[in-house]
């Protein structure tokens, strides 16, 4: 089954929405020993490869592995980047004074999250300790010209054009 996604960022306030966050993805498989996880594990495929069917279902899984306190997002980085880089690159690149800029991933484009988060989140929700205000339309200026018009033809007409499917969606 294929998912619809939600990738809050920063805050519980803002959601990546643009070509840079995948909007679906697979979640629910069949238990079968030829269906394996696929590159970075965000996928699945067959053990020969083919892509799976799946049928897109209206459910969406909101996906918070961007939302920390600025102390927080700068340990992900460090702990992202050390499987990636040597001490060097580290030291030079993401030191221990180094404080996470939310404009550092450059998340292209955010809106405000105007629904509700689940009763399993209230809590957490409850006790958020930062406050978050991103000037959206400073991102918006920021991203290159080419993604402005394809995010321009996805909004008008819901298709993302060239986006990477790592499934075969049936009715």
């Amino acid at each position: 089954m294929l998912f619809k996604y939600l990738h809050f960022y920063g805050s519980y306030d803002y959601y990546g929405h643009s070509r840079r966050w995948y909007r679906r993805e697979i979640r629910i498989i069949r238990n079968n020993k030829d269906i394996h996880s696929y590159r970075d594990a965000q996928g699945f495929r067959w053990a020969d490869n083919h892509k799976l069917n799946v049928k897109l279902i209206d459910a969406y899984i909101y996906h918070y592995g961007w939302v920390k306190p600025p102390g927080g997002l700068a340990n992900k980085l460090r702990n992202f980047n050390q499987f990636y880089h040597d001490d060097e690159w580290m030291a030079q690149n993401l030191p221990e004074s180094f404080t996470f800029d939310y404009g550092h991933k450059n998340p292209d484009r955010l809106l405000r999250f105007d629904g509700t988060h689940p009763a399993v989140m209230q809590k957490r929700l409850a006790a958020t300790s930062w406050k978050l205000d991103i000037d959206l339309q400073t991102l918006r200026k920021q991203m290159p010209f080419r993604r402005k018009v394809l995010q321009k033809i996805e909004d008008i007409t819901g298709w993302r054009v060239s986006e990477y499917r790592n499934y075969k969606l049936v009715k």
